[in-house]
């Protein structure tokens, strides 16, 4: 095995199925996980995050923790649910109760299949009555609660700072979190803890009426956290679907203001990001051999880069953390895109040459995959993104609007179903909104409090920038392209020369 490969070992795809194998070496915890278990005793908490920012590893490293510490728990995803019932369903109330019956069959699954060594007895009759979809009687589901009850483990047997030590790994203070633990977590006489993850994957998100089953799934969620205050429940939604829930008009907003008190929106900050990198760095470097105190000089031929396409000069981890778009996955497969390229020139240190090639294939991949996140609310968002090769990375608000204003001129632009129109300032805010919304595009704004004098404001820090009301704000601010997909606009500036004839130097 080449340094490169060992490398690509700590730097594999960013997913949690790549990452499982290693996560309890290489997991960090972030520090929202208090505020994740803080749901309040008979409700879920909702996380909410960009695909990729660590959703899914965060309900990993808990199932972990609870297996360790042998609490019940159960982890679902959708096709652990039999929508099969339901299939045919339209109307909003039979979504909500045949998804309630679909859920609770999905626990009661998940109890038999993963939880059978504590069925016992009467436990082990009511389970298997539960389960037997053709000879149910009509109190079945009241039957499964009072299982789940039994099961639930006293907490008098759990100990709040042994589960803190398990989940606390690093970055956070174990006796906060076991205070944490033992204010929500363990707030009733027991407890069962329920993982529920990929929310969104049980509708098909471009037909508004699907958008209905999350919702029913997240109301039977909410309703059997109601009926048991043993049971604590975790759900994961991404950002983008979350934002469709609220603004869907054939969809149950009236919900909103039920759930808003329960999300939270995960975010992963520059120093979480900074840490997975150190982390994974010198955990490879020790593998491979590296006695030194630099473990990250192992793997790069210097501390600092010249940006691809630039002549700026940056750190690496500067450079991998303002790729990463607050997403460890974007910075854990670029890792992985700048090791292959070392290895392709035969080379046992990655270098400023080895950003440039690997920036061309991640860029092209990040403009790619935020095409498809954002594809049920705008299908020809790439073209969107693509329309930027004719302006600057960073221009005034005047400009990116009276570039938008052109865009539906270019191509037909839908945004929710509806057409726009070209020289409108209605619907040039409507696409600026949903730029903004995916990160592709961040104000910039004066901030004297700041090292640089300005601050960047994302989706997540003001979700409400964009609109009319707004006006003077947007356009007191400066509106640049993300980093990571400007090596993608650069190589259609260059395609474009390349075919007029004319070159870009």
């Amino acid at each position: 095995m080449t340094t490169m490969d060992t490398l690509k070992k700590y730097f594999p795809t960013g997913t949690t199925e790549g990452d499982r194998q290693l996560l309890d070496r290489i997991f960090i915890t972030p520090e929202q996980l208090p505020d994740v278990l803080a749901a309040p005793t008979g409700s879920p908490r909702l996380l909410v995050g960009n695909k990729g920012v660590g959703k899914t590893a965060i309900l990993e490293w808990l199932f972990a923790a609870a297996k360790r510490r042998k609490i019940p728990a159960i982890f679902l995803r959708p096709d652990d649910l039999d929508l099969s019932p339901i299939a045919k369903t339209t109307d909003v109330s039979s979504i909500k109760r045949g998804m309630y019956e679909c859920f609770l069959d999905a626990v009661a699954t998940a109890i038999g299949q993963k939880l059978s060594g504590l069925l016992h007895g009467s436990a082990a009759e009511l389970y298997n009555e539960s389960v037997s979809r053709g000879a149910r009687k009509e109190d079945w589901m009241s039957k499964l609660l009072t299982l789940l009850s039994r099961l639930s483990k006293p907490i008098t047997q759990i100990d709040a700072k042994q589960l803190a030590s398990d989940l606390a790994k690093q970055t956070l203070s174990r006796d906060q979190l076991a205070e944490v633990i033992t204010r929500y977590l363990l707030s009733e006489k027991s407890l069962f803890l329920i993982l529920v993850d990929d929310t969104d994957q049980v509708a098909t998100l471009d037909d508004p009426q699907h958008l209905n089953r999350i919702w029913g799934l997240l109301l039977a969620v909410r309703k059997l956290t109601s009926t048991s205050p043993n049971i604590k429940c975790v759900v994961t939604l991404r950002t983008e679907v979350w934002m469709r829930l609220t603004r869907n008009e054939r969809g149950q907003r009236d919900q909103v203001d039920h759930f808003r008190p329960l999300v939270m929106f995960l975010r992963a900050q520059e120093e979480l990001i900074k840490s997975i990198l150190k982390n994974r760095i010198s955990l490879a470097a020790n593998e491979d051999g590296y006695k030194g105190s630099r473990p990250e000089l192992h793997f790069f031929d210097d501390e600092w880069m010249t940006l691809p396409m630039s002549n700026e000069r940056r750190s690496w981890d500067q450079f991998l953390l303002k790729s990463s778009r607050e997403r460890p996955r974007d910075m854990i497969q670029l890792v992985n895109h700048l090791a292959t390229a070392a290895k392709t020139r035969r080379s046992i240190k990655i270098g400023a040459k080895d950003a440039e090639i690997a920036m061309e294939g991640y860029s092209k991949e990040r403009a790619e995959d935020l095409a498809i996140e954002m594809g049920f609310d705008c299908s020809a968002f790439l073209e969107v993104i693509r329309s930027f090769v004719d302006l600057d990375f960073e221009s005034s608000f005047e400009q990116v609007r009276e570039h938008l204003r052109g865009v539906p001129s270019r191509f037909s632009l839908q945004v929710g179903g509806r057409s726009l129109k070209p020289g409108n300032d209605d619907d040039a805010l409507v696409i600026l909104s949903l730029l903004h919304e995916s990160g592709f595009l961040n104000a910039r704004v004066p901030d004297n409090r700041q090292p640089n004098k300005y601050r960047h404001i994302g989706f997540l820090d003001d979700p409400h920038l964009v609109q009319n009301s707004r006006w003077n704000d947007l356009q007191a601010a400066r509106w640049e392209v993300h980093p990571a997909f400007r090596t993608y606009l650069i190589a259609l500036q260059k395609e474009r020369s390349w075919r007029s004839g004319k070159t870009i130097i």
